[in-house]
């Protein structure tokens, strides 16, 4: 019979487990989407769902089956270790996780006799130097002590077959490919260290075409981290990191990724307060990228500056064909710039620069563009301070464009008068299909001209006021 030794372990981390989590995984099965906004997931529960799409099984190991794997790879010359927390292969030579950065199992695995005097020493997990108890931060590269690392207590190691026996039940469950389609991690607090092991995931993963990280709590790092795993993916579609925090240098490494990614189709960047120089940082990827078709950019601050690198995407760029900068600081020059581009642009079919300040001669901007360009399908200026000489310079221009099916020039300042350049222009316009003229100050009049002109015209749905007119109709002065 064995004899029974009672030894104090220090293990380098217990396998993190959320059994809610798993349990909410195992259940979604093989269904294509998986849901997790709003739970409170942090950056732990971030190694379990970067396992998931890696096809990993999630399991929870005892203490024994932790200190039983270490110990084979202690005893066995391999070219690889398995790290504890997110389990990636990593190679012999590494001391640090490549995933997830915990440190290589033995080189802080300690056993010792439950007497034996505490070390007085720490190694930094960024240079290896061991640094005496006393002190915080490393002598040779200032990194800070890692946090103490959690300890349990083994009892017995009994038999071998014991051994044996716990390792089998731990549950080698056999690993399936991921056979996600969607993945929703908005509103949790998932930081920058979360999206380590996500990114690894991406680079191997080649099935998830939506990943959705808005409202979490990422910055330039955990963009850094996620642009490195972009680069090797092949398979994302739509990544959505509205409402978090990204300046020029996470959009640096977002430019980067964007010229090695031919996947990516949609980018939404809105409310992360990108500015002018994430803007500028953006460009050069934007306009090497060979897959993107729709970027969303509203709320960033954006002005002139910013406006005149999109403006170079715009010239350069062959993919993009859905352009929202709403909401911004675009003024009439910035507007200029983007103007000018889209003179010569292509493939934009739909702009959206609603509650930017353009006014009249932004507006004068745009008409040019609607007398030239001939893909432009949809034009959203709502809320843009337009009045009635902006509406007739729109207005001239309708007269002649071919291309033009989706006008919404809602909450601006025109009245009366923009009304009738309106009704002129319709009556000639054989291709507007949408037109949005809600919330202005013109009168009931403005309204029945406006009626009269569409009568023998193409146009389907006219919005005044909120209330859509859907033609063909009878209208009435009384109306």
């Amino acid at each position: 019979m064995a004899t029974t030794r009672n030894i104090s372990v220090t293990a380098a981390a217990e396998q993190y487990y959320n059994p809610e989590l798993v349990k909410l995984i195992e259940e979604n099965g093989t269904k294509p989407e998986l849901a997790l906004q709003h739970m409170g997931l942090t950056d732990n529960d971030m190694i379990i769902v970067a396992n998931t799409l890696r096809g990993k099984k999630v399991v929870k190991k005892t203490s024994r089956q932790i200190l039983a794997s270490a110990s084979t790879l202690s005893s066995n010359e391999k070219e690889e270790w398995t790290c504890e927390r997110c389990t990636l292969l990593n190679n012999v030579s590494m001391n640090i996780c490549e995933a997830c950065s915990l440190s290589r199992p033995l080189s802080r695995l300690n056993i010792t006799n439950c007497d034996a005097p505490a070390s007085t020493e720490w190694g930094c997990e960024q240079c290896t130097l061991l640094n005496k108890a006393s002190v915080t931060i490393c002598d040779a590269c200032a990194a800070s002590r890692p946090s103490p690392p959690p300890s349990f207590n083994v009892s017995v190691f009994e038999t071998k077959d014991q051994s044996q026996s716990d390792d089998d039940e731990s549950n080698h469950a056999q690993d399936k490919p991921s056979t996600l389609l969607e993945l929703d991690l908005a509103a949790n607090h998932i930081e920058d260290e979360g999206i380590k092991p996500l990114s690894y995931a991406l680079r191997n993963n080649h099935t998830l075409v939506t990943l959705k990280l808005e409202v979490t709590q990422i910055t330039d790092d955990g963009v850094r981290y996620l642009a490195d795993g972009l680069c090797y993916n092949k398979g994302l579609q739509e990544l959505n990191l509205v409402y978090n925090t990204i300046t020029k240098d996470g959009a640096e490494h977002l430019s980067n990724s964007l010229t090695h990614n031919n996947t990516l189709f949609t980018l939404n960047l809105s409310h992360t307060g990108l500015g002018d120089d994430g803007m500028r940082a953006l460009a050069d990827g934007l306009e090497r990228s060979k897959s993107l078709s729709t970027l969303h950019m509203e709320y960033n601050t954006i002005k002139t500056e910013g406006a005149k690198a999109l403006a170079g995407v715009l010239r350069k760029n062959n993919t993009l064909t859905t352009l929202n900068i709403a909401s911004n600081d675009i003024g009439a020059d910035g507007t200029e710039h983007i103007a000018d581009a889209l003179k010569k642009n292509k493939t934009l079919t739909t702009l959206n620069l609603s509650g930017n300040q353009i006014g009249d001669s932004g507006a004068q901007q745009l008409s040019d563009v609607l007398k030239e360009n001939n893909t432009l399908t949809t034009l959203n200026l709502a809320a843009c301070k337009i009045e009635d000489s902006g509406v007739e310079y729109l207005a001239n221009a309708l007269q002649n464009n071919r291309i033009l099916a989706t006008l919404n020039l809602s909450s601006n300042k025109f009245k009366e008068g923009g009304a009738k350049h309106l009704a002129n222009a319709l009556r000639n316009n054989e291709t507007l299909k949408i037109l949005d003229i809600s919330r202005n100050t013109f009168d009931h009049s403005g309204v029945q001209e406006l009626v009269d002109s569409l009568r023998h015209n193409t146009v389907k749905h006219i919005f005044v006021d909120q209330v859509p007119y859907v033609f063909p109709l009878s209208f009435h002065t009384d109306h």
